[in-house]
């Protein structure tokens, strides 16, 4: 009965990515797909099944159960995404990590990576050196203001100030905010480097910072219009497109 529920999350999964025109993306184009994970809440626990070792272990430190739902809803949707890019099946997908922690796909020339925020997951897929991905629910779950001498530079900070406060000031902030996020992703690093030492100003071909000077410089755009979420995705430059597809 488990093996044919998860063939059935494997199949409806794939229909449903079908639909929305998800797949390999174009020459020169990273593919974006959003989902609410609680679309899949049906096939808890199968999902798990799909995971590694390692992301089950992950998956069991959450300490909420929609934290942890959310997180294997990610997790094994991404596997059933990647694999009809890769024309396999997603047992055989095999997702390494580098010492950083970012995705990579032994033997494919594909970049992938992925993003959870609440019940909201982003994932990205492009035929380049690499990419990045964030999404953010809306409202931020945390005070994005009180953060902006954390993450922004000093150009940045002087736009934010010179806006009113409201909802068009708090969007711009989760903007930038995962406009940040996935250049950060895209170049390896992710937080562990310093967000205020790196601009993200949107389309603007931006370096690596000296840590991660053997990627590519990347650029960095929001994708799609939503009131319950924000995404951005950082590609190289000879990735010139987005194509987005939302569940």
């Amino acid at each position: 009965m488990t093996i044919d529920r998860r063939h059935e999350f494997i199949r409806q999964t794939n229909r449903v990515l079908r639909e929305t025109g998800f797949g390999t993306a174009a020459a020169h184009e990273a593919s974006v797909l959003v989902f609410d994970s609680r679309v899949f809440s049906d096939f808890q626990p199968v999902m798990a099944e799909l995971l590694d070792r390692r992301e089950r272990a992950r998956a069991a430190r959450f300490r909420f159960s929609d934290d942890r739902k959310a997180y294997t809803a990610a997790h094994a949707v991404w596997r059933v995404a990647l694999a009809q890019c890769l024309g396999t099946v997603p047992e055989d997908v095999t997702l390494a990590t580098t010492d950083d922690g970012q995705p990579r796909l032994p033997g494919s020339a594909l970049s992938t990576s992925l993003s959870h925020s609440g019940p909201m997951v982003a994932i990205s897929v492009c035929a380049a050196a690499t990419v990045g991905v964030d999404i953010e629910s809306i409202p931020a779950k945390v005070d994005m203001e009180a953060l902006v001498p954390m993450f922004c530079t000093r150009a940045e900070a002087q736009v934010v100030d010179a806006m009113e406060c409201g909802e068009e000031k708090h969007r711009h902030l989760v903007e930038l905010w995962t406009r940040k996020e996935a250049l950060l992703k895209a170049f390896g690093v992710g937080l562990l480097t310093d967000p205020a030492s790196t601009p993200a100003t949107p389309d603007e071909l931006i370096l690596p910072p000296p840590d991660a000077a053997h990627y590519p410089a990347c650029h960095t755009s929001n994708v799609g219009e939503s009131n319950l979420w924000v995404a951005a995705v950082a590609v190289p430059a000879a990735v010139r497109g987005t194509s987005l597809h939302v569940l």
